[in-house]
């Protein structure tokens, strides 16, 4: 190799490194790092009171009717897809990563033998899973219970989880 290609070899080094610290030092420029002392604006809180569970807006149904007209097939679908990896659905079945679900709808909350229930979910003993407090764990179940071990994130749709509720009923020996 000639000292002609060398400089030219050494010369694109040369600028591929200048122009990678250049836009670098543009990008922190450009994108502040710092965490601006005040808002820029607020977001206005939900007509709810963002309660979950909450009936949405006047003339909204409540979850209790959306399960009455939901579909249990497409929450069992639901339900395959998304709580199957931790939870079984059939009659005495073995607690996994999370408890049994078979009559778990109308039970009390954190009660499953068999089962050992974080302190989180343990301290709703005294409920049970109605369509709202059901409705309300599978939308947000860190908001339900805080410091609950469930690292689920939630399920946002509201019909999704009328559906899941709706198959969660059929999992009883006097099934809807």
């Amino acid at each position: 190799m000639d000292s002609k290609n060398a400089n030219r070899i050494g010369a694109a080094i040369l600028v591929a490194v200048l122009a990678m610290a250049g836009s670098i030092g543009a990008g922190y420029l450009v994108v502040p790092s710092d965490i601006p002392a005040h808002a820029l604006f607020v977001l206005p809180k939900p007509a709810d009171g963002g309660q979950p569970g909450a009936a949405g807006p006047p003339g909204a149904e409540s979850i209790a009717e959306a399960v009455t007209h939901a579909d249990p097939k497409a929450g069992q679908a639901l339900a395959a897809r998304m709580c199957a990896m931790c939870h079984s659905f059939a009659k005495g079945g073995p607690a996994m990563i999370g408890p049994d679900l078979y009559g778990v709808a109308g039970s009390a909350v954190g009660d499953m033998p068999g089962y050992d229930f974080s302190p989180a979910l343990a301290a709703h003993k005294a409920e049970h899973w109605t369509d709202d407090t059901l409705s309300a764990w599978l939308e947000a179940p860190a908001r339900f219970a805080p410091g609950t071990r469930m690292a689920f994130p939630g399920v946002p749709e509201a019909g999704d989880r009328a559906a899941i509720i709706a198959f969660l009923h059929t999992l009883s020996d006097g099934g809807k």
